[in-house]
């Protein structure tokens, strides 16, 4: 399973170069899911993926998406490519994934 084709809102993020690195997002079914872009110190850039990580739908769960991701605890389901992603203007707030 990826992420499915659709509009996402921007719930929080962590870390930004151009774009959140890390973003805790849900999708128009209200399932949520963390992106994470790390910096990949051989290319000397950031990834051109996103890993995709679900968040499962239990909200007291989902309080501290980072805390978990950092521990291992978020199952990685897939990769999005980072240009799949159309941002809105602020680049914060919500994006489209095509």
């Amino acid at each position: 399973m990826s992420l499915p084709s659709g509009h996402y809102r921007i719930l929080a993020y962590r870390g930004f170069h151009d774009l959140p690195r890390l973003m805790w997002v849900a999708d128009e079914a209200s399932r949520q899911w963390l992106l994470d872009c790390p910096f990949d110190d051989a290319l000397d850039d950031y990834a051109a993926e996103y890993r995709v990580h679900t968040m499962g739908t239990d909200v007291e769960r989902a309080v501290e998406p980072w805390e978990k991701h950092a521990l291992g605890l978020l199952a990685m389901v897939g990769t999005v490519p980072v240009a799949a992603l159309h941002f809105d203007a602020t680049h914060r707030a919500s994006f489209h994934l095509t």
